[in-house]
Formats: structure tokens, C-alpha cells, sequence
């Protein structure tokens, strides 16, 4: 076989080369491939540039679908918080209700914290539920507001703060039953024991008139136990009671504020460290029972959250000792010690002269 090149000019020499059966062999065969690759390349180009346009249509999707993803979690999030600043809010006015003794009757009960929890997981479930608890709100501030201008000196008469600042004290016993420490039998704990340094400032946690300060008589029951007492009256809110003390700086009598100074942190009476007894006798009909002093924290949130029905529920069982200078008169219950008796004069030395 003879391959001729035949110059485009004409001018030149044609070139002819030969081909043995052998070369013609290799020829052929590079023509099968060359025709194979081709063939490849025209059915594989076209799915190539298919699957790259696919690769391209999924990566975008994928970042579709990111985004869409944190949208979905920025909103879940967001709806987190708002609900939890929401049941944070229906707590102080759950708290604010019980102490203004607003029945629970009264009260809506979608803020009860137990009842008002939708799915967290569903964005459109969460504000629709907030919706409604919203409105509850706004329900529940019309009700505190009618009770306080029906009574101008409610909100200051209230207990509603920690009596000992809050970075002085940790709370050490909690109201309710418990074995006694003193005793080894069953009791009910009818406070709260916030151990705090001695001489840390004790003060009013709402304002009121001093019923009794001084140290209780032992004959006078539980309150014997108190060491130095001061006993507030808040009127219509009930009483405060404040044990431990190391030095009582009100008279009874004497009109408070909430905030002013009643005493300082001590360990008299059954006391083995500093800290301050504090108890909150809340009214219930015509009558004044202990419950758990943490409901009064408006100024700190201690414990969980409850509703005003659950709060109502926890009052101390009785029969009760009366409170010094509220359901006992005060001359009654306060300890009057005997001055300390003259030693012997010891004989005097004459000098030497």
C-alpha cells in the first residue's frame, strides 16, 4: 500500500510512502481506536456535561436547603426565647398574685406554668400558644392593677424581696417537712434558713409595723427556739418573721419600710452557725398561716416556676404556735431576764507604808 502527499503549491516533489502488511496491520488498528474514541467521546461528553449540570442543580439545592435549615432553627430559637421571657413574666405575676391573696379562681389559668407548654419543636405552634398566653398577661396585669387601686399601699406593704442581699446568703433549709436536726423526730419546717455572715444587715422584705423584737420567751413554743426575733406586721399581707438575730436595731411599734434595717445575721436560740430564720405567714380567711418565704422573692427567682393554685396549696399544716405580738400579745411572749446579780466585793488590800 502507497500513501501519496501531494503539495497544495504544486510545485513541490509528491511524497509517497509505503506501507507493508505489517504497517498497514498497525494502520488499521489505529484507525479502529482512533473510531472507538470518537464513538466514546460522543456518548460520553453529552452525560459528562449532564451530570456536572446535575452536581451544579444539587450543590445548589443543598445550600437551599442550609439556608432554609437555619432559617427553621433561627426561628425555633427565637421562639425558645420569647417563650421562655413569656413564662418568665407569668411567674413574677403569678408571684405578684399570690402575695396581693388574688384567688385562684380568679387568676387565668393558662399561666399555669404546667398547663401552658406547647411543642417547642413547632415554630407555629409556639406563637400561637404565645399568643394566647400573651393575652393572659395582659389579663393578669388588669387584675393586679384593679386589686392596687383598690388598695394605694399594696404594692409597699407586700413582703417581696430577700431580706439578707443576695450575695451574702445560701439558703440551708427549705420550708416544708423534714427530720429535725435538733430532735431526730419528724417536723414541719415552718421557714426558710439562709446562712449568711455574722453581722451581714438584716432588712424588711415589706413594709409594716414591728409586733414584737426582742428574744421569746422558751415557754412560748417554737419561737422560743428563735433566739432574737422581729415579727412584722404587713396588715391585710400578712406577717414576716425574722430569727437568729445578733442584735435587733427596731421597737415594737416602730414603722418600716421595705428595705430598712431590722437587725443583723446572728446564731442565737438553736442556731449552731450565723443565719437568718425568715418566715412569711400569708392570710387565709380570717386567719394567718405559714407557707413557703421563697413565694415572697420578687427581687430573686428561688425554686421553680408555679402556679398561684400550687402556691396556695403549700401552707404548713397545723395546730400552730400564735406569732409574738400578732396572735399573743407581745409582753406575753418576750423574754425578760433578770439583771445579772453583784458578785461578792472582793476585800481590798491596805498598802504598806
Amino acid at each position: 500500500m502507497q500513501i501519496q502527499f501531494h503539495p497544495a503549491s504544486g510545485r513541490g516533489a509528491v511524497r509517497t510512502f509505503s506501507l507493508g502488511e505489517r504497517s498497514q496491520r498497525a494502520a488499521i488498528a489505529l484507525a479502529g481506536i482512533l473510531l472507538l474514541f470518537a464513538s466514546s467521546l460522543w456518548i460520553t461528553v453529552p452525560f459528562v456535561i449532564a451530570r456536572q449540570r446535575r452536581e451544579g442543580e444539587t450543590r445548589q439545592l443543598a445550600r437551599q436547603l442550609e439556608a432554609r435549615r437555619r432559617e427553621w432553627e433561627s426561628a425555633v430559637g427565637l421562639g425558645r426565647s420569647l417563650w421562655q421571657r413569656a413564662l418568665e413574666e407569668g411567674d413574677l405575676l403569678n408571684r405578684i398574685a399570690f402575695l396581693y391573696v388574688v384567688s385562684s379562681d380568679q387568676w387565668p389559668r393558662i399561666l399555669n406554668p404546667e398547663r401552658s407548654l406547647p411543642a417547642k419543636s413547632e415554630p407555629e405552634r409556639v406563637a400561637a400558644s404565645l399568643d394566647l398566653y400573651l393575652r393572659a398577661l395582659e389579663r393578669g396585669r388588669a387584675l393586679l392593677a384593679s386589686r392596687e387601686q383598690q388598695e394605694a399601699e399594696l404594692p409597699a406593704r407586700v413582703p417581696s424581696i430577700v431580706p439578707v442581699a443576695r450575695s451574702m446568703f445560701e439558703p440551708s433549709a427549705f420550708f416544708g417537712p423534714r427530720t429535725s436536726p435538733w430532735t431526730g423526730e419528724e417536723e414541719f419546717f415552718l421557714g426558710a434558713d439562709l446562712a449568711a455572715a455574722e453581722g451581714s444587715p438584716v432588712v424588711a422584705s415589706g413594709g409594716g409595723v414591728v409586733a414584737f423584737a426582742g428574744e421569746v420567751r422558751r415557754s412560748a413554743g417554737r419561737f422560743g427556739r428563735l433566739g432574737k426575733v422581729v415579727v412584722l406586721s404587713h396588715g391585710k399581707s400578712g406577717a414576716t418573721v425574722y430569727g437568729h438575730l445578733a442584735r435587733v436595731e427596731v421597737r415594737r411599734g416602730d414603722r418600716v419600710a421595705r428595705g430598712d434595717h431590722l437587725g443583723t445575721v446572728g446564731a442565737t436560740g438553736w442556731a449552731i452557725s450565723p443565719m437568718l430564720h425568715w418566715e412569711y405567714w400569708r392570710p387565709e380567711g380570717n386567719d394567718l398561716r405559714p407557707t413557703d418565704p421563697l413565694f415572697a422573692t420578687l427581687d430573686h427567682r428561688l425554686g421553680r416556676l408555679l402556679s398561684v393554685e400550687q402556691m396556695e396549696a403549700t401552707s404548713a399544716p397545723g395546730p400552730l404556735d400564735p406569732i409574738p405580738g400578732i396572735q399573743i400579745a407581745a409582753d406575753q411572749a418576750l423574754e425578760r431576764r433578770p439583771p445579772p446579780s453583784r458578785g461578792a466585793r472582793r476585800p481590798s488590800r491596805r498598802r504598806r507604808i
